[in-house]
């Protein structure tokens, strides 16, 4: 049996605090971009992104616990703590050696990394701070989820920009069909810091929004990417162990395809041909003709580079369907960063145990036009079997994800 229940969920995100907030914001279209307070953003072209500013690590653990985890360990630990909660798997009556923790992020501790260094620069070596140095290796907040949960089992972490949730549940997929583990915690995870926000801008790909307060943020599709910041944790089990359990199950992950084509520094994949290609396989996989798609979430990002590729490989896929494709672009809500999948992930399994389809666009907006106005269909439709979740990252790397209903 090849199919892999998703049996909890867990996620911290700009859209909502938790599961269920984020599936109230995500079901009427609601964005977590807003102005960026954490830090001073007045001399960048932007002042908005994704950000997280309600996030509070006590509702999850006391204070002895995550009072030196940084931001984005913080942040992950919560989602499994939720996502575990929410699977009524109790961990103490499993074998832990038998329970894997699978991350990705793109950056990791972003804001740790840069104060290590500070503390590195001002204070010379024998000075640098060293309790901050455990949080700069990406790895950080995989380990903190073991030792939180007394985890014994494969513990690994993926960095590949973009799509590096996506490795992680593809790779925590591998471990469940090989019987080499029962239950995985598979996630993603990146935090917000003026770093990387300071990065970006000085690289002219943020796209260029301003607001004064709190009033909504208007992205011009092809303008450049908002940033953004977020934690999800999945409960993944093979389909008899979540079934002789009597798991709840979110939905299936039928198959996934991993692949990566030729591109210059920092863009992505010239032609997209990769990109079509993991469509096509996954699907082929999953046993699914491009007409039994009920529904379509898109890496797209508000980036004219990405967003024109995704929508050149969908009208040549989907040609039949193409003037009334609707795809669903969650990053255009909650910003972009490598960790995303996860939660986007996240939505589609909702959506799908819920038969509530998820807000979408018209497919043509991911070919911008100057002044395009993003105008999001939020009509619940319901009898959502088959959901295409693909994914590209800067460097040429793509992904393609199919998840079913559980029948």
């Amino acid at each position: 049996m090849s199919d892999i229940a998703i049996t909890g969920i867990g996620v911290i995100s700009s859209m909502g605090i938790g599961r269920e907030a984020f599936w109230e914001t995500c079901k009427k279209a609601g964005t977590g971009i807003k102005k960026v307070r954490d830090f001073e953003t007045s001399s960048f072209a932007s002042n908005v992104a994704g950000w997280i500013d309600d996030f509070e690590p006590r509702d999850y653990m006391s204070p002895r616990i995550y009072r030196r985890m940084s931001r984005i360990s913080r942040m992950a630990v919560s989602s499994s703590v939720e996502a575990l909660n929410d699977s009524r798997l109790d961990a103490q009556d499993l074998d832990k050696a038998r329970i894997a923790v699978i991350l990705g992020t793109a950056y990791g501790s972003s804001s740790r990394v840069e104060d290590f260094f500070v503390s590195l620069l001002r204070d010379g070596p024998r000075g640098a701070q060293p309790f901050l140095f455990p949080e700069t290796v990406p790895n950080a907040p995989a380990s903190h989820i073991a030792m939180f949960h007394g985890i014994t089992g494969p513990n690994s972490t993926f960095c590949q920009n973009e799509i590096s949730a996506e490795n992680a549940m593809m790779y925590a997929r591998n471990l469940l069909l090989g019987n080499i583990v029962d239950v995985v915690l598979a996630g993603g995870a990146d935090e917000l810091s003026a770093m990387q926000y300071h990065c970006y801008n000085d690289l002219g790909a943020l796209n260029k929004i301003k607001i004064k307060n709190r009033e909504p943020a208007d992205p011009e599709p092809g303008g450049g990417l908002i940033l953004g910041e977020g934690a999800g944790i999945l409960v993944m089990e093979r389909l008899d162990f979540a079934v002789k359990r009597g798991a709840k199950i979110y939905g299936l992950l039928k198959t996934g395809i991993l692949a990566g084509g030729a591109t210059s520094l920092g863009h992505y994949e010239t032609d997209g041909e990769q990109m079509g290609r993991a469509m096509i396989m996954a699907m082929e996989q999953a046993g699914l003709r491009p007409d039994e798609i009920d529904q379509i979430s898109v890496s797209a990002n508000l980036s004219a580079e990405l967003d024109r590729l995704e929508y050149r490989q969908l009208k040549a896929i989907f040609r039949n369907r193409i003037n009334n494709l609707a795809v669903t672009p969650l990053k255009y809500l909650m910003g972009d960063f490598g960790g995303a999948g996860i939660i986007r992930a996240a939505a589609v399994l909702m959506s799908l145990y819920h038969q509530l389809s998820l807000p979408a666009l018209k497919a043509e907006v991911l070919k911008p036009a100057p002044h395009d106005v993003i105008k999001w269909d939020i009509s619940s439709k319901s009898k959502i079997q088959t959901a295409l979740m693909t994914t590209s990252t800067f460097g040429g790397g793509s992904s393609s994800l199919i998840f079913t209903r559980n029948a």
